[in-house]
């Protein structure tokens, strides 16, 4: 094997990675090094190179990962080399950090997926089903793991529920939604200001695709309401709008409040009030990520194909084109890194 391996390394004040070669890591003890398989490009990537949490440490960037196992540290047991295996990115050292644990984890503050090499803690590894391909058992890592705690965890959907429920944004995440919302028996509806993201979920089971005029008319009229609001895009005006969606009469105590989940990251500052809330029962709750646990069921419900993303496969030097796309809101479904693949 070679010394140097091909990364996308992220420096402080630049708009772009830089495509570099670096030395291929060693694991240590308890480590894995992993050649990586697939990597999926998620909106948090360009929140990061944005720099609207400033940050002084140049690293690799990249936290949706699948790998195979290729070298396994003197301390380590049950790991199968030549496996494929997916990376739950929750490092057992970051509570030391003064950061927040998310911005101290593999491709978000430490070296990441956007590398032909990784190295890992081995219980950070769930190995994926055979016959499931890399670059969708990467959604497993972060894209479909963080729509599951949405929509089963935090707002408490499950097999059999009858709610309606509004998916705002149908990104790489929200279309995923669209289809875990469909599948526990909700009455889904969409909102997206693209066309081809509307389609997209219309021919995933929503019932109605509203764009944000759609959407902004009906609300204001009080014709249009749900009873859960995903928000994958989490500004002022989604939040606003998905408000209005959830609004309920406080005197009607017999069901329970509308919820409004933010998942989107942005640097917005949301416009509430307890008032507003309570008058209205309201309930707004966020989230981030999911378990290592939630991630073994994820693989599982890409493996049933009960969720199929839609993603497409770039190779490595392209992953700036790739990440300017999705600033530009170019990009339908979930691009996928693939360090293998040559242009």
């Amino acid at each position: 094997m070679a010394s140097t391996m091909q990364a996308a390394v992220l420096h402080p004040g630049n708009i772009e990675l830089t495509i570099e070669e670096v030395p291929i890591p060693t694991p240590g003890p308890d480590q894995v090094l992993l050649k990586v398989a697939a990597a999926g490009v998620c909106h948090s990537d360009t929140f990061i190179l944005s720099a609207a949490l400033p940050d002084s440490r140049s690293y690799i960037l990249g936290h949706e990962n699948v790998g195979y196992a290729i070298q396994l540290g003197s301390n380590v047991e049950g790991i199968i080399v030549g496996q494929l295996y997916a990376v739950w990115d929750a490092v057992p050292c970051a509570a030391m950090s003064k950061l927040p644990p998310a911005l101290n984890s593999i491709g978000i503050g430490l070296n990441g997926g956007y590398a032909e090499y990784l190295v890992v803690n081995a219980v950070e590894l769930v190995p994926v089903p055979d016959g499931l391909a890399p670059e969708v058992a990467a959604m497993a890592a972060d894209g479909l793991l963080t729509v599951y705690n949405a929509v089963h965890n935090v707002a408490g959907l499950g097999p059999g529920i009858t709610k309606r429920v509004l998916i705002y944004g149908v990104g790489g995440l929200g279309h995923q939604a669209v289809q875990l919302a469909k599948y526990y028996g909700a009455t889904v509806y969409a909102c997206d200001y693209k066309p081809a993201a509307r389609q997209l979920a219309l021919s995933l089971g929503a019932e109605r695709a509203l764009d944000l005029q759609e959407l902004t008319d009906e609300t204001t009229a009080g014709t249009f309401n749900v009873d859960v609001v995903i928000d994958f895009v989490s500004n002022e005006q989604s939040f606003t709008l998905g408000k209005s969606a959830v609004e309920s009469d406080v005197f009607n105590l017999a069901g329970p409040p509308g919820v409004v989940v933010l998942v989107g990251f942005t640097a917005d500052q949301l416009p509430m009030s307890s008032i507003d809330l309570i008058l209205w029962r309201t309930n707004v709750m966020s989230v981030l990520y999911g378990s290592i646990d939630d991630m073994t069921t994820c693989l599982d419900l890409l493996a049933q194909g009960i969720i199929k993303p839609v993603v497409a496969i770039e190779p490595l030097a392209n992953v700036n084109q790739v990440l300017n796309g999705l600033k530009a809101s170019e990009i339908t479904g979930r691009k996928v890194i693939v360090p293998s693949l040559k242009n």
